[in-house]
């Protein structure tokens, strides 16, 4: 089990990490009742290899499969599908144990093929799932467990439901959903009495869940359960973990120091005797920190003493902050100011180090990025242009056939025609608009964060590269879809007005308001749309203003879905070359033909900008009807 550390009040504690345990069942199969029919020598012969691979698999993995591949082949003699299918289940679990899943893919994805009994179907959509969980592509592998699931909830295989509910537990607890964590994990807790070992995981698991949402009375009864059974068990890996835990509850929750020290004692006695030295640093630390809160601060130091060494990291920082504090408390200030000065060094190490490592990998984002949109813009100017010899072409044969027919036929063919054309091109037009965005944003914020990282502005640069972050994400998740939701919106505007206060040091501030009348993961509005508007406004509606103010609202009123974008500048009264443009990556002309095409491509979506000024300020009003 690994660790995590939080920090309370004026100390610091190391808590256990909320590590949930994926229980991936190998897919292998006992013998089933066959009718007396199918009770033929071949189907046992089947039957018997793969229990013999099964019985291999934890063991000799090589053995295993040759069992496994020799099913397959006497499962095609036959010509059954059922028994081919669950010859290619165990081949695909051994395949998966040895990472290669190529290999298991395939098998699986030619079993979706047949018509299989449903148990069958939703025990290959389970290995699908796990191939991609090993392959850290954890929406995909949740969206197949989920289909797994529903298809086994119409069997009557507990075992294979149990494994598949506490998988999408534990993936929903990683992605920090810890509601629906809870909800498949407590049904798991619910079918898991055939196995009290793999109940004990999902208790373990379920523990974690209710810490992380603070329901600490269920936190404790699922506790006291999981170690009655790594007692019984005897599973003192489980039960150090569980001893710890309690322990950090006891110091952080329960404020119950004399259990906290008893707990964190046993946790230490028996790492020891496991020998985990990689994690016996968390446990010294726990301990000391109780004692630290109890005021017996010379016990506290014995147990920090024993925490630090060979602690690394942040580990080391919070157990140099505990020393400080024990101390302060028995007034041995120089020695305090010693461990601060540790501490601090530490630290600052640590930020230096993220901070490097984030502007490393931004940057090669940015390589990456700035080389995919040279190839889409080379691709698109091709399509371009193979678009307008196509085009000719069909010119010149439209003239050939239509040089006969009357007048009124060959007009109007003629003008539907040109519209046709005109929309293929606007449409080619915005996505290369829309790539030659990305390159000037990166290159502008990779400077500006170089700079405050060159002027050791610590708080601006990490403010910077969490905002900056923030609206990249969205940008190279987004920049494609037509259309993105209004939580979506909300986050690059306030991602985009942090980075600008920065640049323009407080000159103006903004708020942003969602009423609540909006559904902020459901209603949706053009992607990109209200952030030149925003733009427009800092370059050039608060140009002059030092007390400027930007308020933006979302509401809507009946369908209609209103953004407000409000400022107090100086309206259109600005000097002659800023009059005509609202920002060179985005005129209002290409606003306003993004929305004509729109209207015309998405059924149902009408939208529309109005706009008002006075020498005290300008408002745009976006309006946007999609259904």
């Amino acid at each position: 089990m690994l660790t995590h550390y939080i920090k309370q009040k004026r100390h610091y504690s190391i808590n256990a990490t909320l590590c949930y345990v994926i229980i991936f069942f190998t897919i292998v199969f006992n013998p089933s009742t066959i009718n007396a029919q199918e009770k033929t020598n071949k189907y046992q012969q089947i039957e018997t290899l793969l229990l013999k691979s099964k019985k291999l698999a934890q063991t000799n993995i090589d053995s295993s499969l040759s069992y496994a591949e020799k099913a397959v082949k006497e499962s095609k003699l036959i010509s059954n599908d059922t028994l081919l299918a669950k010859s290619h289940l165990q081949q695909s679990s051994l395949f998966i144990f040895k990472k290669e899943f190529s290999k298991s893919d395939s098998l699986l994805q030619e079993n979706l093929t047949r018509n299989l009994p449903k148990h069958i179907k939703g025990l290959t959509l389970h290995n699908l799932a796990t191939i991609q969980y090993y392959k850290q592509d954890f929406p995909k592998a949740l969206s197949l467990y989920l289909e797994a699931a529903e298809i086994l909830e119409q069997t009557k295989k507990t075992k294979q439901l149990v494994s598949t509910y506490s998988n999408i537990g534990a993936i929903n607890a990683s992605l920090k959903n810890y509601k629906n964590a809870q909800t498949y994990l407590e049904r798991a807790l619910a079918l898991s009495d055939f196995n009290e070992v793999i109940k004990l995981q999902i208790l373990v698991n379920l523990c974690n869940i209710y810490y992380s949402q603070k329901l600490f009375e269920k936190y404790t009864q699922s506790i006291f359960k999981a170690e009655k059974l790594a007692i019984k068990y005897n599973s003192k890996n489980t039960l150090s973990t569980i001893y710890t835990n309690l322990a950090i509850y006891f110091t952080n929750e329960g404020a119950d120091y004399n259990r906290a020290i008893i707990y964190g004692k046993k946790a230490i006695s028996l790492k020891k005797e496991l020998n985990s030295t990689n994690t016996i640093n968390v446990t010294y630390n726990n301990v000391g920190n109780a004692y630290l809160k109890k005021k017996e601060y010379t016990k506290a130091i014995n147990f920090l003493d024993s925490a630090s060494l060979d602690a690394q990291g942040l580990l080391k920082s919070y157990i140099f902050n505990n020393l400080k504090e024990s101390y302060l408390g028995l007034k041995q200030y120089k020695t305090a100011l010693h461990y601060a000065d540790l501490k601090d060094k530490i630290k600052d190490s640590i930020t230096n180090e993220q901070q490097k490592e984030s502007v490393a990998e931004l940057t090669e984002k940015y390589e990456s990025e700035k080389k995919e949109q040279r190839i889409h813009i080379l691709d698109t100017k091709n399509k371009l242009q193979a678009l307008t010899i196509r085009q000719q072409n069909y010119l010149l044969v439209a003239l050939i056939f239509f040089v006969l027919l009357i007048a009124v036929l060959g007009y109007f063919g003629f003008k539907n025609y040109k519209m046709q054309q005109q929309l293929d091109k606007v449409l080619l037009q915005q996505k290369l608009i829309k790539t030659q965005l990305n390159p000037h944003f990166l290159f502008n914020a990779l400077q500006s964060i170089q700079n405050f990282i060159y002027q050791n502005d610590k708080e601006k640069s990490s403010s910077y590269l969490t905002s900056y972050s923030k609206l990249i994400r969205l940008v190279l998740e987004k920049s494609d879809d037509d259309f993105i939701t209004v939580e979506d919106d909300k986050t690059a505007l306030e991602s985009y007005l942090t980075l600008q206060l920065l640049n323009y040091n407080n000159k103006f501030s903004f708020t942003i308001n969602v009423e609540d009348s909006i559904d902020e993961d459901f209603d949706m509005l053009p992607t990109l749309i209200t952030q030149p508007f925003v733009e427009n406004a800092i370059l050039h509606g608060l140009k002059e203003n030092v007390n400027g103010i930007i308020s933006i609202k979302y509401y809507k009123h009946d369908t209609i879905l209103y953004v407000s974008i409000t400022d107090n500048g100086k309206g259109f009264e600005v000097r002659k070359e800023d009059s005509n443009r609202l920002h060179k990556s985005m005129s209002m002309a290409i606003i306003k033909e993004q929305l004509k095409n729109l209207n015309k491509t998405s059924k149902h979506f009408k939208g529309d900008i109005a706009i008002s000024t006075t020498l005290k300020g300008t408002q745009v009003l976006l309006s946007f009807t999609t259904a």
